[in-house]
C-alpha cells in the first residue's frame, strides 16, 4: 500500500480508498473489507445516501465487532441535492454519525454543492460542526473551481478553517457527459494548476473511467449492461452512466491507445496505468476503488505498482 496525507488529519490515508456504496450483506462485506486491512488499506468512502443508508450501518457493525476504528480514516458524505443546504448537512451528519457508531468523522464531503446558497453558509455550517468536535476536515465534492477558491477566500478572510480537500472525478479520460446530474471532472488545466500549486488534496471517483481503458469488447459490455439496469428509472433522451456514454471522444480514444501503449511496454494491465494516472499527479491524490469482490480488489492493487514519469503523466493526457 502507498499513503499520503491531508493536512489537519494526524493519519496517514491509503493512496486508494474502498468505495462503500455497492455491498448488502455484511458477511460479503466482511470479507471484502478484511482484505483491504490485511493489504493496507485503511481509507473508507461512505455516504448518507447510499443504500437509504445501509451502507453506513454495515461499515459501523464492521468495525465495532472488529474494534478496529482507531486504525481507519472514513469519509462521511452528506448534503446529495436535493438536501444540499446548510440545515440538512447538520441533520444528515447526525443520522450517519449514528449509523457509523461514531463519534468524529474524520472526513466530511459535502456531496453536492449549491449555487443558490452563499458559500459563507456553508463553511459556516462545516466550521460549527468540526467545533464540535463532529467532523476534523471537510471539503466539497462536485464543486467548481470558482465556488472552491471563493468558499475558501471567504473563510480565509473570516478566520476560519478551509474546505481542504476537493472531491470531483479525476479520471485520465475527460468527461464528455456528466455521469450524472451536478457531476464534475478535475481532469481540466485551471484545476489541475490550482491543486498543484497550492498542494490541496483530491479525493477522485470513477477514477477509472467505469472501464473505459479496459479491452472494448469488455467496455462494451459494460456499456450495454449499465444501460439496462438503468432503464428502469431513466428519463427519455437521458444518457446513462456508462463508459461510452459518458467518456467515448476522439480525444479518449487516443488517451486510450497510449494507455495500452504503454501498458504492452511496461507489462501491465490496461487498467492498472489508468488508475495509476491520478494517484501519481503531483498533489495529494487519492483514488476512490469499488471492489465487489476480493479478486476485484486485487486487480486493483495493481495500479500501487505502477509509478508514472511526469513525462509519461503527461504524455497519457494529450500534453505532449
Amino acid at each position: 500500500m502507498k499513503y499520503d496525507k491531508i493536512e489537519g488529519l494526524n493519519k496517514d490515508i491509503s493512496k486508494l480508498i474502498m468505495g462503500n456504496d455497492n455491498q448488502t450483506y455484511f458477511d460479503e462485506a466482511s470479507k471484502l473489507w478484511d482484505k483491504w486491512m490485511e493489504v493496507g488499506g485503511n481509507a473508507f468512502d461512505t455516504a448518507h445516501i447510499y443504500g437509504g443508508g445501509s451502507m453506513e450501518k454495515l461499515l459501523g457493525e464492521w468495525h465495532r465487532k472488529r474494534n478496529n476504528l482507531k486504525d481507519l480514516v472514513i469519509v462521511a458524505k452528506g448534503a446529495h441535492t436535493p438536501n444540499c443546504d446548510p440545515k440538512s448537512i447538520s441533520s444528515q451528519l447526525t443520522e450517519s454519525l449514528d449509523r457509523l457508531q461514531l463519534e468524529t468523522a474524520d472526513i466530511y464531503i459535502m456531496h453536492r454543492d449549491n449555487t443558490d446558497i452563499p458559500v459563507d453558509e456553508f463553511v459556516d455550517v462545516l466550521n460549527e460542526e468540526k467545533h464540535k468536535g463532529r467532523i476534523n476536515i471537510f471539503g466539497g465534492s462536485n464543486w467548481t473551481l470558482d465556488r472552491f477558491k471563493e468558499a475558501n477566500s471567504w473563510a480565509e478572510s473570516h478566520n476560519k478553517s478551509k474546505l481542504s480537500i476537493l472531491n470531483n472525478n479525476l479520471a485520465l479520460s475527460k468527461m464528455i457527459n456528466p455521469l450524472w446530474a451536478g457531476c464534475i471532472s478535475s481532469n481540466d488545466d485551471e484545476i489541475l494548476k490550482y491543486l498543484e500549486e497550492n498542494q490541496v488534496a483530491h479525493l477522485s471517483w470513477s477514477s477509472q473511467g467505469r472501464g473505459y481503458f479496459l479491452p472494448d469488447e469488455i467496455t462494451q459490455k459494460i456499456e450495454d449492461k449499465i444501460t439496462s439496469d438503468e432503464s428502469s428509472w431513466r428519463k427519455p433522451g437521458e444518457h446513462s452512466s456508462g463508459p461510452l456514454s459518458c467518456y467515448d471522444s476522439e480525444d479518449n480514444r487516443e488517451r486510450k491507445k497510449r494507455v495500452f501503449d504503454l501498458a504492452t511496454k511496461l507489462s501491465v494491465e490496461s487498467q492498472n496505468i489508468a488508475g495509476a494516472w491520478p494517484i501519481n499527479l503531483k498533489f495529494p491524490s487519492f483514488a476512490l476503488i469499488g471492489p465487489r469482490t476480493v479478486e476485484e480488489l486485487i486487480s486493483s492493487l495493481g495500479n500501487l505498482e505502477v509509478d508514472l514519469s511526469d513525462d509519461e503523466i503527461n504524455w497519457l493526457n494529450l500534453k505532449d
